[in-house]
């Protein structure tokens, strides 16, 4: 054993002793302190047993009247003095009473000696009739039996120099009105009590340490055994984790240096899928790609079984979504099922819709990892993943059973299944890949968070896996967007010209769909990109309702919002900022609460859900009664414009119900696509993986605005993923996400002016709007504009001038009116030459 862990063994075991020596040293200081208070009580109180009935035998000779008489006339003389003092002396040589007396109150510290029955008269220690006597100094029983007129004794025991210890007992001389006329004393002897109790005390002691002493020899004995035994299971247990540090070392090292070289694989790969290339040349790729992607799970799978073993894997708790965690997990299954003909079921537990507190993105990777064997090994019927719980206060058990109809396992085969590197039934599966450490993992993992994984399977038929794993419940929620209603139409009952709207998000697409959208209420809007921009919007202006985009580049939507809510004051505080997002899970509405947001409203904007939080957020102040002529109904119209995989019909109510501003919408998430597009080139890596997801975040909910729902669920998978560092899903799916996206962009660049019929090139005719346009800007008056807007792009002008009357509606959108002026003044020069 090394020196250095010898010596750290034996000075802990000289500390334990020298600590237990002074253990035991204060336990015997304070059973001897005990001991000899406990003796002065027994003393005191066996002592006070035999004075108490001297002073009842004396109280019996009493004659109050005589006593008091006495006591006034103090006549030596007097028969009564003489005859009681011999009868109160021969009680006190009887019972060897020390000292026997009766007294008389003066005032309430000064009393005078009636009777001495303790000698006679001339001895020293005899008290004459009469003789005075301060009494502050007395035991407090002295005054308590006058106070209660009952007996009491010294509750200490006074060491004198010629009697030692004594004991005084003090009786009430009561008149006939039950008034204390006297009192009666006697000290009784206490030494002789006391020193045999002490002997008995100490002898105890002395015994009980000689056998002590014997327990501390025998335990330092069986110590220095005990410590030689824990050196020798020291040093194995160093040389078996040396041996478990290299082999953990080699793996972990192993598999970062395997992930370098695999990545750029992975990457080159990629760039040749997307390149134009011969049908043979794409096989190979592809082949490439999926083998990489193999062979990076199995390097993952190896560091993962190092750190578990080696003692490194930690669990890392945190609130999260219940919803989100099974969302996520569908999503990923669902690619990964498509290429093969079995059907995937789920069977979740609607009540579990609650926040709880644990790991999830260990949870998701067990999950994943027992779906991901049952996709491998079922080749036919069925997959299903059932979810329950059981939920004690703030406890609840999740139950996961994944069912799977694949060839299942033997009986023999079970006690090895969660074995490290096994793979049953090789010869049947011997082309899949995989190191045979999936369930290994997957069950430790279980453990760590103080649940497990079981199995029950039958040999041809298929297998149950259960997961079950304990979380913390914090607080029950209800799933978002419970609230929303169909938005086929929504009644505009009132305008309101002089509120003041400021939008706020990075896709300019969702920008217009929402202005699109209050353009109705005649609101004056202001828009903006970034959350840097809107703080200072904020600051300069004073906006009755603020649309903060959740996740944006650089200050997201809840960055932001704390920022406007530190600025102090009311307006800043008390100003409404709702909340786009499209996350629509559980509990995230009360999230956005928590965060400082007033509401909370999903993408796409559902028309009554925005009308509604219009009319609770407007002050009343600003409202104008349409009338009830005025009164209009927003509803989806029809259109004749197709394009492949998008609902145009659902586009034109999710844009405000006309053509021209879902035509506008689909000019704006083109430009945004084709400026997103050169970002989903390539998988992303771990510094890149924040700014994927919230790219493909935004095109989700912009692609559902427009009505490409395919396009929207492909980028919602590709969130799950960005979200959960699943880089093997990213992988699996950004190829197809890219191409569908990039056909998306070229059928709405061809499709979108289809109907527009010829082109205008002469400007003259238009000149005069152009010109009232320039003037409304100059006033800024939003109806005029949008109002021009809406005419100039219903028109079909040559693709140079609609560029240009797009560029003025973004300038517009963005509440640039004097770039909008300038480029207002140049097209106007341009058409006069």
């Amino acid at each position: 054993m090394a020196p250095k862990e010898d010596k750290i063994i034996t000075k802990f075991k000289y500390r334990f002793s020298l600590f237990f020596a002074i253990f035991v040293a204060a336990i015997f200081t304070v059973i001897i302190i005990t001991s000899f208070q406990q003796i002065l009580n027994v003393t005191t109180t066996l002592s006070a047993r035999q004075g108490i009935p001297i002073n009842e035998k004396v109280s019996a000779l009493i004659d109050v009247d005589a006593f008091v008489n006495l006591s006034k006339t103090l006549d030596p003389n007097d028969p009564y003095y003489e005859t009681t003092r011999q009868k109160m002396l021969a009680i006190k040589e009887d019972v060897n009473c020390l000292y026997l007396y009766t007294m008389a109150p003066v005032n309430d510290t000064i009393f005078r000696f009636i009777i001495d029955g303790s000698g006679r008269p001339g001895d020293s220690s005899f008290s004459p009739l009469g003789s005075l006597e301060d009494v502050r100094n007395y035991d407090k029983a002295f005054f308590k039996a006058l106070k209660t007129k009952i007996s009491q004794f010294g509750g200490t025991i006074d060491s004198q120099d010629k009697w030692g210890r004594v004991v005084s007992t003090y009786t009430p001389i009561l008149n006939s009105a039950g008034d204390a006329v006297g009192i009666i004393g006697c000290d009784f002897e206490a030494e002789s009590i006391y020193l045999n109790l002490r002997f008995q005390i100490l002898g105890q002691i002395a015994l009980s340490l000689v056998f002590i002493i014997i327990a501390i020899v025998v335990y330092i004995s069986l110590l220095n055994q005990v410590n030689r035994q824990n050196s020798r299971l020291i040093e194995l247990k160093r040389e078996a984790e040396s041996a478990s540090d290299a082999k953990s070392n080699f793996l972990a090292n192993t598999s970062h240096e395997l992930r370098t070289p695999m990545n750029a694989i992975m990457g080159t790969t990629e760039m040749i899928l997307r390149k134009d290339i011969s049908p043979d040349v794409y096989q190979d790729a592809q082949r490439i790609k999926q083998a990489g992607s193999s062979l990076l799970s199995i390097i993952n799978d190896i560091l993962d079984f190092s750190n578990i073993d080696s003692g490194k894997a930690e669990i890392h708790p945190a609130e999260y979504l219940f919803e989100s965690l099974i969302s996520d997990v569908i999503n990923i299954i669902g690619v990964r099922i498509e290429d093969k003909q079995i059907d995937f079921i789920t069977n979740i537990d609607c009540s579990t819709n609650v926040k709880l507190y644990g790991d999830i993105v260990r949870i998701r990777q067990v999950l994943l990892n027992i779906l991901g064997n049952a996709v491998k090994y079922t080749e036919k019927g069925y997959i299903k993943l059932t979810v329950f719980s059981k939920t004690e206060g703030d406890d609840i058990l999740l139950t996961f059973e994944i069912t799977d109809t694949g060839l299942g396992i033997k009986d023999a085969d079970m006690d090895k299944l969660f074995g490290n590197f096994t793979h049953l039934d090789n010869k049947k599966y011997q082309g899949t890949e995989g190191t045979g450490l999936g369930l290994a993992i997957s069950r430790n993992l279980c453990r760590l968070m103080g649940g497990d994984l079981t199995v029950q399977s039958k040999y041809g038929e298929g297998s149950i896996f259960t997961i079950v794993i304990p979380q913390k419940v914090h607080g029950e929620t209800l799933p978002a967007g419970t609230e929303h209603t169909p938005q086929e139409q929504a009644e505009i009952r009132f305008i309101a010209p002089e509120a003041k709207i400021l939008i706020v998000d990075d896709i300019i697409t969702n920008i217009n769909v929402a202005k699109g959208l209050l353009l109705p209420y005649q609101m004056d809007i202001h828009t903006c990109t970034t959350g840097k921009e809107a703080v200072e919007l904020v600051k300069s202006n004073r906006y009755d309702i603020v649309f903060m985009d959740h996740m944006m580049p650089g200050m997201d939507g809840i960055e932001t919002t704390a920022a406007i809510r530190s600025l102090g004051g009311a307006y800043f505080q008390n100003l409404p900022i709702v909340a786009l997002t499209a996350n629509v899970v559980v509990g995230m509405k009360e999230m956005f609460l928590e965060k400082g947001f007033s509401d909370y409203l999903p993408k796409p904007i559902e028309i009554a859900a925005l009308d509604r939080i219009i009319a609770r957020l407007i002050p009343a102040e600003k409202r104008r009664d349409a009338g009830p002529e005025a009164v209009r109904t927003r509803t989806a119209k029809t259109t004749d414009l197709k394009i492949s995989g998008v609902d145009t019909a659902k586009g034109i109510a999710m844009t405000g119900g006309t053509e021209t501003g879902y035509r506008k919408v689909l000019a704006s998430f083109r430009k945004d696509c084709e400026d997103r597009l050169p970002l989903l080139t390539q998988v992303p890596g771990e510094r890149e993986l924040p700014l994927f997801t919230a790219t493909v975040h935004a095109l989700k909910s912009a692609a559902a605005t427009i009505g490409a729902e395919a396009v929207s669920k492909e980028a919602a998978i590709l969130e799950a993923a960005g979200k959960n560092g699943d880089l093997q899903t990213i992988e699996g799916a950004l190829a197809s996400f890219y191409y569908d996206l990039k056909s998306l962009v070229e059928q709405i660049e061809i499709e979108s002016p289809a109907e527009t019929g010829q082109t205008e090139e002469d400007l003259s005719p238009y000149l005069p709007l152009f010109t009232e346009m320039k003037a409304a800007l100059e006033q800024e008056n939003i109806d005029t504009i949008d109002r021009i807007l809406e005419e100039l792009e219903s028109k079909s002008f040559d693709a140079k001038i609609a560029g240009i009357i797009n560029t003025i509606s973004d300038q517009v959108l963005m509440t640039e009116y004097q770039a909008a002026i300038k480029t207002i003044d140049t097209l106007i020069k341009t058409a006069g030459k």
